[in-house]
């Protein structure tokens, strides 16, 4: 299923058409106190059912009857990747509400294609280098999303992951690990640049 991820927009969704409104929107807003700094106050995530559902969402949004603001955000058109705990995020939608969730947000390296750092993201899944990311950091769903390709320019991100968890002890815990291990851990041939932020993220 496509979406996008954008640091704005989500409300703009929720007055569409039956049928162009997203299969499902959340707002991911900051936690400053959990990890503080962070690059992105809020971000927003659409759900899509296929390329021509997006497409029409695209253009409500940007006719009159739209709540586009141009200029306002930076989005990101995504195939999403739950590569682990998909029974839990199953349950997570179905039952709605808040959950807590660490997301990292990335360029690529500058010597990779989109392709190549999409393969070797995949691969990596689950260590950062050649360091295992141990299971008191792992949370209960961890989901990829990678861009699709675009026909003109770029993307301004290569990378958005989700990471799960079902209480702010577990938040914590992964992103102290992450705080002691993220430097000098061989992840210069896969990312440039990368920024995380602790979030909650509500089903609207």
């Amino acid at each position: 299923m496509d979406h996008t991820t954008a640091d704005h927009g989500a409300a703009a969704a929720l007055p569409a058409p039956q049928d162009v409104r997203p299969v499902r929107t959340v707002l991911c807003t900051a936690l400053p106190d959990v990890l503080p700094g962070p690059r992105f106050a809020a971000i927003s995530l659409q759900w899509f059912a296929d390329a021509a559902h997006l497409t029409r969402f695209a253009s409500w949004l940007a006719s009159p009857d739209g709540a586009a603001e141009p200029g306002s955000g930076q989005v990101v058109v995504v195939r999403e990747h739950p590569l682990r705990g998909a029974e839990w995020l199953e349950r997570r939608w179905r039952e709605g509400g808040a959950r807590l969730k660490h997301m990292a947000i990335a360029r690529r390296a500058e010597h990779l294609t989109p392709d190549e750092f999409s393969d070797r993201w995949r691969d990596r899944a689950g260590r950062v280098g050649a360091v295992a990311i141990p299971a008191r950091a792992r949370g209960q769903a961890y989901v990829q999303n990678h861009p699709l390709p675009k026909s003109e320019g770029t993307w301004p991100f290569d990378a958005v992951n989700e990471v799960y968890f079902d209480d702010l002890d577990g938040l914590r815990e992964r992103i102290a690990w992450f705080a002691e291990h993220v430097d000098g851990t061989g992840e210069d041939d896969l990312v440039g640049e990368h920024w995380f932020v602790a979030v909650r993220e509500e089903v609207l």
